[in-house]
């Protein structure tokens, strides 16, 4: 009993000892081998640990930079502290604050509950109704936030069905019963003998059994499709926009940093939404006919076909949960009307075939955070209901009448996502050391035995193991992580670098196995109906096709659209060439004119 508190004990404290043991284990690198490139790794491996490990909190260890980089000479505090204030972080948290007012005042809820209504009440179209709001919201929302409202919902749609069937099927064991004191009652009559209506009676009775036993594993099988759906959508609708999940922002750091020379990267949020939003339509509909290929295989529609009652009543209750919502309210309108600037502002800033408004800026003083930070403050202004100058008594407002914003800066709070802000501008200061440090042309040099293979197996590869790690790590951290040193890879093998961050950033969202890969799979996962195996499965075709998908569409259609096939010149200039570089490689590579 003493050994089994003991270890119990130990275990508790896995904090305490591993956040000392494992610093004082990796010192002898940066003692025996006193450079500049052995400093930085040495950041990066205990850095690393703690986000994978995850012994404290991730935001927490994303503050360690601030501490490590001074101490061990990398980056200055200044230089460091910098990385947590960059413009990519102001639009990351300009969209969440939108995204707050849009919760708020449940405009998510009334798209998720319209989109549900106007689908049939058949388990493909639920199917549909419930991944087609899960996915465009989670482009413009957090993902977790997405899966947590839309499971109530769904919750409700599968307690209905659960209801309409166990009265079904307690009419059918009525039925049953009364036949069963029938065949008993001419049995006895005709004979008094009491085995034969014994055995009558066993029999039916497995039977009613059987039959129950047969819903209720057609109804756990239905409720893990509409599970599985909700995790999904939200998953693939974060790929379509630049501000739809943090490995998104994260890339968008790193292209900027990677082309800080020459001004910035040219990523935006309307080319993103040009190769993110094809990818993740393409994963969208796959989900829906692979989640509908899987209700085919366990029987539930031949089910559905027998009792369509209670999907139509699963109808009336989607209906009945609309009308509570009533009519738009003027804060709804407002957030909805603001929603749909942000977005045009967004696209329209530097659309490519036509000049945006930020060509009416000075050169480079644009950016996408300038709207997302300004409707944000407008949303602070704003109120949320109809002003009124009527007074009671000639001298106060009338009761009720007061001034109230859209946002509050303690609405905000509550949900605003600060351990991810945190995290990613532990990421950028993270990236800013390793290139600074050499330690990403480092470990770039140490994977050029892969310049014998063609680029695009090189980046099929990269994706594939990008798409593991983040099964069982934060994405946001793998992304972090994964980007600088594949981004200096291929500058060294003589390729754009955007060429290989731009699958790694997406293969970070193909986070479709485990129940900890993302926040969402885990939100589903807590609902009771999922086992791990069931996630196995289902998504592990998923994932093999959606890495086709994001190589095929990288090839097609990114290669000609950001001109990846193109290097960067000021990147030819500025890098030092490695001896395994070939003289045939630099001969192929194209300068920009």
């Amino acid at each position: 009993m003493g050994t089994r508190e003991t270890c119990r004990a130990c275990f508790d404290s896995r904090t305490l000892w591993m956040a000392v043991l494992v610093p004082v284990v990796l010192l002898p690198l940066p003692i025996l081998n006193p450079s500049e490139v052995s400093r930085c790794g040495y950041c990066l491996l205990v850095i690393a640990f703690f986000w994978v490990t995850e012994i404290i909190p991730l935001a927490v260890t994303s503050l360690l930079p601030i501490v490590l980089f001074p101490v061990f000479g990398i980056m200055s505090a200044k230089d460091t502290c910098m990385s947590y204030a960059k413009d990519t972080l102001m639009l990351f948290m300009g969209s969440l604050m939108v995204a707050v007012g849009v919760e708020r005042w449940n405009l998510h809820k009334r798209i998720a509950l319209r989109t549900l209504s106007l689908v049939g009440p058949q388990p493909k179209w639920l199917l549909f109704g419930i991944m087609l709001p899960c996915w465009f919201l989670s482009m413009w929302m957090s993902n977790t936030a997405t899966a947590a409202m839309m499971m109530p919902i769904v919750n409700a749609i599968l307690d209905q069905i659960k209801l309409t069937r166990h009265q079904h099927g307690t009419e059918e064991t009525s039925i049953a019963i009364e036949n069963r004191d029938s065949a008993q009652e001419k049995v006895e009559l005709e004979a008094s003998l009491k085995s034969p209506a014994l055995a009558i009676e066993e029999e039916n009775r497995l039977t009613v059994n059987e039959k129950r036993q047969t819903v209720d594993k057609e109804f756990i099988c239905l409720a893990k499709s509409f599970s599985l759906c909700v995790a999904f959508a939200a998953n693939v609708g974060g790929m379509a926009t630049l501000t739809g999940t943090p490995p998104n922002i994260i890339f968008k750091g790193q292209a900027d940093l990677t082309f800080s020379k020459a001004g910035g990267s040219e990523v935006n949020f309307a080319n993103w939404l040009a190769v993110g939003l094809p990818i993740s339509a393409i994963l969208f509909v796959f989900v829906w006919g692979w989640l509908y290929i899987y209700t085919v295989r366990t029987k539930i529609l031949k089910c559905c076909q027998k009792d369509q009652n209670s999907y139509f009543a699963v109808r009336n209750v989607i209906r009945r949960e609309a009308s509570k919502l009533g009519t738009m309210t003027f804060p709804e309108v407002i957030v909805l009307v603001n929603f749909t600037i942000l977005a045009l502002l967004w696209v329209t800033r530097k659309p490519g075939f036509i000049p945006g408004w930020g060509n009416l800026l000075k050169e480079g003083y644009s950016g996408d955070s300038v709207p997302a930070i300004l409707i944000a403050i407008i949303l602070f202004i704003l109120p949320a209901k109809i002003p009124s100058f009527r007074r009671k008594g000639g001298d106060l407002p009338v009761q009720g009448q007061g001034y109230q914003p859209i946002l509050t800066w303690k609405a905000v709070n509550d949900r605003m996502a600060w351990g991810v802000i945190l995290l990613m501008g532990g990421g950028f200061a993270l990236a800013d050391a390793c290139q600074r440090s050499g330690l990403s042309k480092w470990v770039s040099g140490h994977l050029l035995e892969m310049s014998s293979l063609e680029p695009w197996i090189i980046a099929m590869v990269l994706s594939i193991i990008i798409s593991l790690a983040t099964q069982v790590t934060s994405n946001a951290a793998t992304a972090t992580l994964f980007l600088p040193i594949v981004g200096e890879m291929a500058t060294t093998l003589g390729l754009n670098p955007l060429y290989f961050m731009i699958p790694c950033t997406l293969s970070t969202s193909l986070a479709f196995l485990l129940p900890v890969a993302t926040p969402p799979n885990a939100i589903v996962f807590a609902s009771g109906y999922l086992q791990v195996k069931d996630m196995v499965v289902v998504g592990f075709g998923i994932n093999v096709f959606a890495l086709i998908v994001v190589n095929c569409v990288l090839n097609a259609w990114a290669v000609p659209f950001y001109k990846l096939d193109v290097m960067p010149e000021f990147l030819i200039i500025n890098r030092t060439l490695v001896p395994n570089i070939t003289p045939r490689m630099l001969l192929n590579l194209t300068l920009t004119p």
